[in-house]
């Protein structure tokens, strides 16, 4: 509600436009990274759970706070606080999560988590149109419950982190990965991580841009998020699926299709079939259904690329708040690159929805080369890629 779903409140109460909404988005990815970055040092300096318990009261003011904003100054001050202590949580949680485990036990636990978050955003991005429209106060109430909440869970579960350690050490007993494994699992990671930026340059900017979007238009407010949020049901069914698979653990080259697959479908998304039709008319119904459509597709590859990212990074690194800030970091850097780039287009071409959505594509065409050129390099050797 406050980071995805917060650009569907500025379009109704404050009538921003696509400048705005992507600066916004833009100025989250900023303080993203950085307290992602932090998230070791807090874990380091007062241990994974009792630094989540603060954060989680802390996050629970921060969104009472937003609840009086009078003005946008005021819920961009807020939010822009919020979003740096909420991204000083993931690493942790994600640690907590995938400390002291089997490549096969992490899997399961790696599987569980995202289904959580995943599930738990798919939902509430769903109805939030219908909370800003019925219940603006809600929309910053809702999440300070849902943090108070967290802070009891973690505060009840004393057992959950007794050691506290910032980078665990690898558990004992756990058999040695084959170096071809190892191999195999670094490829994976990297074209992972390469891609990983690219999806959250399509998260934030189809977030910035989707109140605006020509086939939005017909749609209330608690309609578009509905109709909106279909790529997050989709991205729970890949982690799903993922969850419950392991196939993909040993083709890192899938990742590669994966990116690909992206672009394609973030053009579906964003271009309707009444643009390129000629002089045909073309039903809304049609374009919508195309929009719906190409978000499953769409989904399903985020899904997959960010549950590589997340796995490989922690079953190499034994589980370690650091890798996990590395991770999230990443998702920082693209809501920085995606956003910032198509507010810059706006200076020029103002209010145009094209322009934002041909840097994205840009962006994501330039991750896909990337990744191309990384697995190339590792068809020449493992030696070719550095293992953290």
């Amino acid at each position: 509600m406050l980071t995805v779903g917060i650009f569907f409140f500025t379009e109704r109460y404050f009538r921003w436009g696509l400048a705005q909404n992507f600066a916004l988005a833009a100025a989250q990815g900023a303080v993203y990274v950085v307290g992602s970055l932090a998230a070791n040092t807090i874990a380091a300096r007062f241990g994974r759970r009792r630094g989540l318990i603060a954060l989680y009261v802390v996050l629970a003011v921060l969104a009472l706070l937003a609840a009086a904003a009078p003005t946008p100054a005021w819920l961009v001050l807020t939010l822009l606080a919020y979003v740096l202590f909420t991204a000083m949580c993931w690493p942790a949680l994600e640690s907590l999560v995938a400390s002291d485990a089997d490549a096969h036990t992490m899997s399961k636990r790696v599987g569980a988590y995202n289904l959580v978050w995943s599930g738990a955003n798919a939902v509430t991005f769903a109805v939030s149109g219908a909370v800003i429209t019925h219940w603006r106060a809600g929309v910053f109430l809702i999440p300070a419950m849902a943090h108070v909440i967290s802070a009891l869970i973690m505060w009840a579960k004393p057992d959950v982190d007794p050691a506290a350690p910032s980078n665990p050490a690898p558990a004992h007993g756990h058999a040695e990965p084959e170096p071809e494994l190892v191999a195999k699992r670094t490829l994976a990671m990297w074209l992972a991580r390469i891609s990983l930026p690219a999806t959250y340059v399509v998260v934030y900017s189809l977030a910035a841009m989707m109140p605006l979007l020509p086939v939005m238009q017909p749609l209330e407010t608690a309609q578009r998020t509905l109709a909106g949020s279909v790529w997050m049901l989709a991205r729970f069914a890949a982690f799903l699926y993922l969850g419950a698979t392991v196939w993909w653990h040993t083709r890192p080259r899938i990742l590669l299709v994966a990116a690909a697959v992206m672009l394609i479908a973030f053009i579906g998304v964003t271009v309707r079939p009444s643009d390129v039709s000629g002089a045909r008319v073309i039903p809304h119904a049609v374009d919508l259904a195309s929009m719906i459509g190409w978000q499953i597709a769409l989904g399903m590859v985020m899904g997959i690329i960010y549950s590589a990212s997340l796995y490989f990074g922690m079953v190499l690194s034994d589980g370690s708040t650091e890798h996990g800030g590395y991770h999230e970091a990443l998702i920082g850097l693209g809501s920085i690159l995606g956003p910032g780039t198509a507010a810059l287009t706006q200076l020029v071409w103002r209010g145009d929805v094209r322009a934002g959505v041909t840097t994205v594509c840009c962006i994501i065409g330039l991750s896909v080369i990337a990744a191309a050129f990384a697995s190339a390099r590792a068809s020449r050797g493992p030696a070719n890629l550095p293992t953290s």
